[in-house]
């Protein structure tokens, strides 16, 4: 008779324990389901492509013991972020994050804006989407997890990409773009691709190309759209009718993002797509490279600095930054502690922390 239940309250013979790990495995395995379904049948084919990429797989043990080494640290790094913010007044109620010139940055990305719905990147890479993965020879797919390696490598050691380095490993013929590094460095995240798709804003003779790839946080239990477009600004964007225009003014609720961004909001070349930008930002968070403090004004703006400024850096070929002795004064009398993490230009000059402050202005 064992194993047969005649009475009608057959769970009754279910020990406790086991009625708790068969709920989570219900659980899991309904959440898992639910994951699959919204997944679209290219990206389910794609799946292990993506892992092959992440270095997740085992079918090419260098790429993934490499990957595993930058990527420790690197979910260190995010870690650290994390639990340091959870010290501080930061509570970003944004629902949509715009973040320039970003490369491929989506560590700190989702470590200083993790709740949000919809992301939106624009960098000098090429979107490189569609991808020809499949069409490469095995030494051309060993070039594009290389260069995947080097980026990631690259980032975990100063937390910040060059343009240099992007554009050397991006402009390479196989890799060919930054959706391959996108997707590996989303999927070491946690986070799992269920479709992605080309993006254009179109203007008056010129199209910017990008795509969005829709994502799920399991552990956030959330869906996310993360978008990219390759946007190089000469400084006269931003004006009605050329598309960045109708594109930015339509987003609500807007917080921004930007780390490493060579001054290039300073000054006036690129005043109209600055103030396109901040037009409707309601919360900013950056290091001391993204938009000079005179666009903060205390009486609109709440303000604060997470570590500690004393300089800005004159970058080789970069904008002149406009010094900026109100930020000084505000990182002194906030006389806040050493960040426990590298942000901006001030590792570079200092090759320590002494000099990284996360800058976060906060709409009254």
């Amino acid at each position: 008779m064992s194993g047969i239940c005649l009475r009608g309250d057959c769970s009754l013979d279910i020990p406790k324990p086991m009625t708790k790990k068969l709920i989570l495995f219900v659980f899991i395995f309904s959440l898992q389901c639910q994951i699959q379904e919204k997944k679209t049948e290219t990206a389910y084919g794609e799946t292990s492509l993506h892992d092959e990429w992440a270095g997740l797989s085992s079918s090419d043990p260098l790429h993934k013991n490499e990957m595993d080494l930058s990527w420790k640290k690197l979910i260190n790094t995010k870690d650290t972020i994390t639990n340091y913010l959870k010290g501080k007044e930061y509570q970003p109620k944004v629902k949509t994050v715009v973040y320039p010139f970003s490369g491929i940055d989506v560590l700190n990305l989702f470590s200083f804006y993790p709740n949000c719905d919809r992301y939106i990147l624009f960098g000098l890479e090429e979107p490189g989407y569609p991808n020809q993965y499949s069409s490469l020879s095995d030494k051309e797919k060993q070039i594009v997890k290389q260069g995947i390696r080097n980026l990631s490598d690259h980032l975990a050691g100063r937390n910040y990409f060059t343009y240099r380095k992007m554009k050397e490993e991006t402009k390479k013929k196989e890799l060919n773009g930054a959706y391959p590094v996108f997707v590996a460095f989303l999927r070491r995240m946690g986070k799992e691709i269920l479709d992605s798709k080309e993006e254009v804003i179109v203007g008056k003779g010129i199209t910017y190309k990008g795509f969005t790839i829709s994502l799920y946080d399991a552990k956030l239990k959330k869906y996310e759209t993360l978008t990219y477009f390759k946007i190089f600004l000469i400084g006269n964007e931003g004006v009605p009718g050329d598309g960045l225009y109708e594109y930015f003014s339509e987003l609500t609720n807007v917080g921004i993002f930007t780390k490493s961004a060579e001054y290039l909001f300073h000054g006036e070349k690129r005043k109209l797509v600055r103030d396109l930008l901040l037009k409707n930002a309601e919360f900013v968070v950056q290091d001391e490279s993204g938009f000079p403090i005179r666009f903060f004004p205390e009486e609109s703006w709440k303000r604060q600095v997470f570590g500690r400024y004393e300089r800005s850096w004159n970058l080789s070929g970069a904008v002149v930054p406009e010094v900026q002795p109100e930020l000084k004064h505000l990182s002194a009398i906030t006389n806040d502690e050493t960040l426990p993490f590298p942000f901006g230009y001030g590792y570079l000059g200092t090759k320590d922390n002494r000099q990284s402050a996360v800058l976060v202005f906060e709409k009254k």
